[in-house]
């Protein structure tokens, strides 16, 4: 009985020996690159919405120093409303993403707030300020786009390197910021790959959705599908594109809000 005992003992070792080298034959695939496909020239047809993958390497990095979002009571608050406001990127839970457009857009969410004016900043790897601008945002909510323009001697973002941002909603007035909505978060310019770049030149601005959202590219995901949502308001395709597509970065309770247009701020003369 011993001997068999351990005859079976060894051919279980010896079997979880040859399951353990075959795992180790098998290529590991990282979330950064394109997922194999059968035919790489053949554009996406998808039969549910996009899903942002973020790549492993990004889902680690944070900016520093890290940032809680802020919620406040103050000149913000509106008197029908007894719960917290907060200010809400449309970003990955981390608030890192990738781009890889020179001037990217961002996207940020509040609910009704009292509050006329909102700064947004733009600043380089080397934390100098390289764009600024100022929203007027009177009555607005929901969704708001800020776009970084190409006209104004703005240097476009480099491939390789981070750039933080930061929005503030000036809740109170000017002189009194101590009650303003506050939010960063970091955005990392990448190089498209030439499988990549293949699909998205075969792609219809949805399916692009789907290959940035699947390569872990969230702000060049997200603003094109922004844009076909704006071409084609109507379209419940494109409405559910969008709330699968922020579902999977754990917003979908702001999905359903609308996307409203800003103007910057001019002051007066």
């Amino acid at each position: 009985m011993k001997k068999i005992s351990n005859f079976r003992f060894n051919s279980i070792a010896f079997g979880a020996i040859l399951l353990i080298a075959a795992f180790n034959t098998l290529p590991f695939v990282s979330l950064a690159q394109p997922m194999p496909r059968e035919d790489p020239g053949k554009p996406l047809t998808q039969s549910g919405g996009p899903r942002f993958v973020q790549p492993r390497e990004d889902i680690d990095m944070q900016f520093k120093p890290p940032v809680t979002p802020r919620s406040t009571r103050g000149g913000c608050a509106l008197d029908s409303n007894p719960n917290p406001i907060y200010l809400i990127p449309l970003v990955p839970p981390n608030n890192f993403a990738r781009t890889v457009s020179d001037y990217p857009t961002f996207f940020f969410n509040w609910p009704p707030i009292r509050a006329k004016l909102a700064e947004f900043s733009l600043l380089d790897p080397n934390d100098k300020e390289i764009y600024k601008q100022t929203l007027q945002i009177s009555n607005l909510s929901g969704t708001v786009e800020v776009s970084i323009p190409a006209n104004k001697n703005v240097p476009p973002l480099e491939v390789g390197k981070n750039y933080r941002w930061s929005l503030t909603v000036i809740c109170d007035n000017p002189q009194d910021r101590s009650g303003d909505l506050f939010q960063m978060g970091t955005v990392r310019r990448v190089e498209l790959s030439p499988d990549i770049r293949s699909q998205l030149e075969k792609a219809d601005p949805r399916q692009k959705s789907f290959i940035y959202a699947e390569n872990g590219i969230w702000q060049d995901a997200i603003s094109t599908l922004a844009a076909a949502r704006r071409a084609q308001p109507d379209d419940p395709t494109l409405k559910a594109d969008w709330e699968s597509l922020l579902d999977s970065v754990k917003l979908s309770k702001i999905a359903k809000d609308p996307i409203v247009q800003t103007e910057e701020f001019q002051p007066q003369p």
